[in-house]
């Protein structure tokens, strides 16, 4: 299989609205920090995967595992609050569309993927557990998390 072609793949695709349209639906900021906390963990759970970063991300999530399980709370409450009983499918949903979103970037460029990667990771394990949240949100690279901040993740099927 070629660098950029999922040939006969299906993948699931997020709609991205940018971080400025997730403002306005996310009720409350630290919803919006969820989102994009997920969406960093995300990232370089696919590179630790795609990238022969596996110690890499052992590091990241045990010296961020107090701030990663308080914004995997605050995103679970905010798609039960949103969708009910079916929140935690919901979630699951959009969990599944981000980490397929991250995994088409790999594939699509994976030299570039794997570098920003690297870069990432060096950054968050050289800074403090506080710290994580604000480097999420302002990271340049939030348009995985930009989906909805209502949870609205829409499925595109697509193959070549």
């Amino acid at each position: 299989m070629g660098a950029g072609k999922l040939t006969g793949a299906v993948f699931v695709a997020m709609t991205v609205l940018g971080s400025a349209a997730m403002a306005d639906t996310c009720d409350k900021p630290a919803e919006q920090t969820a989102f994009q906390v997920r969406a960093l963990q995300t990232d370089l759970m696919v590179a630790a995967l795609t990238c022969q970063a596996k110690s890499d991300y052992n590091a990241f999530a045990t010296k961020f595992q107090n701030v990663l399980v308080k914004n995997g709370k605050e995103l679970k409450q905010h798609f039960l609050d949103t969708h009910g009983k079916g929140g935690v499918s919901k979630l699951n949903a959009y969990v599944t569309a981000l980490a397929n979103k991250a995994s088409a970037k790999s594939i699509e460029a994976r030299d570039g993927f794997c570098d920003d990667a690297r870069r990432t990771f060096v950054s968050v394990l050289a800074m403090e557990p506080v710290d994580l949240e604000k480097f999420s949100v302002d990271r340049e690279t939030t348009e995985t998390a930009s989906a909805s901040c209502k949870g609205k993740v829409q499925v595109a099927r697509k193959s070549n």
